[in-house]
């Protein structure tokens, strides 16, 4: 589900995505010179929410104007994350308590004030986000048990980032299947087109599990490693907490 997107719109935003995620990382987080591990990519996760959120609001038309579109909503929400991690950083040095706890704080109460707004439009279709929310229940039960028995496959960070692109699947599917939503992304959309919407959990498995084996198995420094995740990361948890509540506002 989003606004239409062409196939040369498509290819441009994607190379504009991966060059940011390398920019940001040379330029900005290596500068900082602080720790990018599993609790950074924790501190991130309210954020990632919350252009998931503010895109809903956008389709509510709460908020209107490119910075709420893509890819302008990505350059909202990267100045706002930089804004708190700067602030959270400076809060660290003087109180000695650990950025990522001021990062969590931020970011939940802008989470929780953008949801106090998609309160006023009120959650309509109950049914659409339950059946969602089931679906994603079962994939985290069933790629849970494929950790435990082969973590070597699907290590422990790399699981619940493969439940959140199938958490954006499901929404996709939900929203496709029982309510006629349209799925506007080339790839997806074409897929949909051939074999019906249940496509999406396997193109989300197929694409989205090796690309994360290939960053364990070939990009060596650690640090990079979690930041390329953390861009697999966004693209699955924002797009799929935009979908459900999108659908769950019917707009």
């Amino acid at each position: 589900m989003g606004h239409y997107y062409t196939l040369p719109n498509t290819i441009v935003y994607s190379l504009l995505f991966a060059l940011a995620v390398y920019l940001v990382y040379k330029y900005i987080l290596k500068k900082i010179k602080f720790k990018i591990d599993t609790r950074f990519i924790l501190s991130l996760v309210p954020f990632i929410f919350l252009g998931g959120i503010m895109r809903s609001l956008e389709d509510a038309t709460f908020y209107q104007g490119f910075l709420f579109v893509s890819p302008g909503i990505y350059i909202t929400v990267f100045f706002i994350t930089l804004g708190s991690l700067l602030l959270s950083l400076l809060l660290e040095k003087y109180t000695k308590k650990k950025y990522w706890k001021f990062m969590l704080a931020i970011g939940s109460v802008l989470c929780l004030y953008n949801l106090y707004q998609v309160s006023f439009f009120g959650i309509k279709n109950w049914f659409g986000v339950l059946v969602v929310l089931g679906l994603v229940g079962l994939w985290s039960l069933i790629f849970g048990l494929v950790h435990i028995k082969f973590p070597r496959y699907l290590s422990r960070l790399n699981y619940p980032i493969l439940v959140s692109h199938l958490f954006d699947g499901s929404a996709t599917f939900v929203a496709v299947y029982f309510f006629s939503y349209v799925e506007q992304h080339v790839l997806p959309g074409f897929l949909i087109g051939l074999g019906g919407p249940w496509v999406m959990f396997p193109l989300k498995i197929f694409i989205v599990w090796p690309v994360l084996y290939l960053i364990d198995k070939y990009v060596e420094e650690d640090e990079l490693k979690v930041w390329l995740k953390v861009g697999v990361l966004i693209l699955g948890l924002a797009l799929g907490t935009r979908d459900i509540l999108r659908m769950g506002m019917s707009v």
